[in-house]
């Protein structure tokens, strides 16, 4: 749900406003200190393996394709995905690699555009002859059907609809708003329990950008929390004159699916004019920037995720962290969303490769990775993921709230307890 970490504005903020909430709700949501081996899953053995007859695997090596747009707006905000593979395979192949065999890969840019993708795909796939792929694009549906017409495993970031699409049983990914799954009463729950009985979602005006109010209000709508929706343009109109409309909902819970620049700016709006919310929920707006600019006048405004914030401190975090350093130096700001995400989505490649045996193929690859419940990344996903099911429904979340003082985001933990995980029904 950026969403994927949900949602972050880490991403380049020259992306158009709707591709950029689709990234960070990264997400939402968007995304480590392991154990020797990486994220799960036994140390694999450091002896060198025979020869095998899949494609890609070589008694030294397991070859894998990497996707992503190279260049222009949506592949400066993709740029770090390629850093977060880097720190994932780099932390596998220290360890001794996957039974011995070293993790490489071939990349290629799909221009951001589903023809580019096919291409891109099939070029990695025949001629680079590479035994899975790993896809960090908003295209990856352009070389989809190809990838499952030849049963060919793919893991990628959740930032499209195919990820979640049960016909593409092939491909891995974990749960994200961004990707259309289906989400239970977490989000109506959380604001249930701050007080909240009635709330309006704000969102963008453009009729054919509806963002994420539709599983937004369901969840509001399943924890009995009844919603109206009220759209913005910023163009028309300042945060300042908007929030009237807010006062006349009568609302005690605001829900704001909208762009990181929006966000704080209309929460801050709401204060100002004495406009008080039990509850007050964003897509966007978790990150060091909101804190920097608006301070005290968002206090209160709640971020969500689907990753484990880094306040968490974990230990696969620290190894991530490490990991990025040694691997990835180029990476400037390793906790934003779309490396910390990519890292985890190549974890998931690197137990499927465990988990298919000391002499892979395809298929097994795949079998064993619809055969794994209850996978969370060492704690670093805000749920555990059963990928028996292709449909992943987004239960459990992580929600951060910037403090009375407006100097840093806090973890909410669930009423009466220690645990930061907010998980609903999803029956």
């Amino acid at each position: 749900m950026t969403p994927l970490h949900r949602g972050t504005q880490y991403l380049c903020s020259h992306v158009h406003q709707r591709r950029y909430t689709k990234l960070t709700a990264i997400s939402a949501a968007v995304l480590a200190a392991l154990a020797a081996t990486g994220c799960s899953g036994a140390a694999p053995s450091s002896t060198p393996s025979a020869a095998c007859d899949s494609p890609g695997v070589s008694a030294h090596e397991i070859r894998i394709g990497l996707v992503y747009p190279d260049g222009g707006t949506i592949g400066a905000a993709l740029q770090a995905a390629r850093s977060g593979v880097d720190a994932r395979l780099g932390v596998a192949n220290a360890a001794g690699g996957i039974n011995g065999r070293k993790i490489v890969y071939d990349w290629q840019s799909d221009d951001a555009n589903t023809v580019g993708n096919d291409n891109a795909v099939r070029s990695l796939v025949e001629s680079s002859k590479v035994f899975a792929l790993f896809e960090a694009s908003l295209n990856g549906d352009g070389g989809a059907d190809y990838l499952r017409s030849h049963q060919i495993p793919a893991v990628g970031l959740p930032i499209e609809n195919v990820w979640a699409d049960p016909a593409y049983t092939n491909m891995f990914s974990y749960p994200s708003l961004v990707t259309g799954g289906p989400v239970s009463d977490v989000l109506g729950r959380y604001a249930r329990a701050q007080g909240g009985n009635r709330a309006v979602i704000v969102r963008t005006d453009a009729p054919a950008d509806q963002g994420f109010t539709s599983p937004l209000e369901q969840s509001l709508g399943t924890a009995q929390i009844p919603a109206t929706t009220v759209a913005y343009n910023a163009a028309l109109m300042t945060p300042a004159q908007f929030v009237d409309r807010l006062r006349e909902t009568s609302a005690d819970v605001l829900v704001l699916d909208l762009g990181p620049a929006d966000i704080p700016a209309i929460v801050a709006a709401a204060k100002a004019a004495g406009i008080h919310f039990k509850a007050i929920i964003g897509i966007t707006g978790y990150s060091a920037e909101t804190l920097q600019k608006y301070g005290a006048s968002v206090a209160g405004l709640t971020s969500f995720s689907t990753l484990m914030p880094f306040e968490a401190n974990l230990p696969a975090q620290r190894t991530y962290m490490a990991a990025a350093a040694k691997y990835a130096p180029e990476l400037r700001t390793p906790s934003q969303d779309v490396a910390y995400g990519t890292y985890i989505a190549a974890d998931i490649l690197v137990q499927g490769l465990k988990a298919a045996g000391g002499c892979p193929t395809r298929v097994a690859f795949i079998n064993a990775l619809r055969g794994l419940r209850n996978y969370d990344a060492d704690g670093m996903l805000a749920g555990k993921v059963d990928f028996t099911k292709t449909k992943q429904t987004i239960n459990c979340l992580i929600f951060m709230r910037v403090n009375g003082t407006g100097t840093s985001f806090d973890i909410v933990p669930e009423v009466g307890s220690s645990e930061t995980r907010w998980c609903g029904d999803s029956s």
